[in-house]
């Protein structure tokens, strides 16, 4: 089943509205990232500015988003359905990957905007698109997954009382990404 961003309310409604943030902002990104490469300077701080947004976004909303899960919802799927093991462990190492991009895209970034030479300027493109590239990629496939696999699975997995107590948990410590 593909994500079609309609899924349940529920539990994990503002974890759902994060990925939907998320999947909003990288729609962008690869236009952001033709035109730092092929426009010239006339459009470089427009473009510069879009690459930003989502790295700041990553760094401080998801980074949340992505703690929450590794903090109170995967532990508590783990005890409660351990099929989903390997699958959580994937996810986290998952995570661990994304932050990890996000943050050499933002050292690349940073170096492209401090005036460097035509040709380092070229090679950094580049980087900033392979990373770039590979983190879209990633992170749809990884949105993908959650959706329908752990975030159904808690949806038609755990009973009432459970995503009640899963409930209890989380609240206080999840806002979505839009009130944030």
């Amino acid at each position: 089943m593909i994500y079609t961003r309609k899924q349940k309310n529920g539990v994990l409604k503002p974890l759902r509205e994060d990925h939907e943030a998320a999947l909003d902002l990288i729609e962008g990104f690869d236009g952001a990232l033709v035109g730092l490469q092929f426009e010239g300077k006339t459009s470089l701080g427009r473009h510069l500015k879009q690459i930003r947004t989502i790295i700041d976004f990553f760094l401080k909303r998801f980074t949340k988003h992505t703690k929450l899960e590794e903090q109170i919802i995967f532990p508590y799927l783990a005890s409660h359905i351990p099929k989903l093991n390997s699958v959580l462990q994937l996810l986290c190492s998952e995570h661990e990957e994304l932050r990890k991009s996000i943050k050499e895209l933002e050292l690349l970034v940073d170096i492209f905007s401090n005036n460097i030479s035509r040709i380092d300027q070229a090679k950094t493109i580049q980087k900033i698109r392979e990373i770039s590239t590979y983190l879209i990629y990633l992170l749809r496939h990884h949105i993908e997954v959650e959706h329908t696999g752990i975030y159904q699975m808690i949806d038609s997995e755990l009973r009432q009382n459970e995503k009640k107590e899963l409930q209890k948990m989380l609240n206080g410590k999840v806002t979505s990404y839009v009130e944030r």
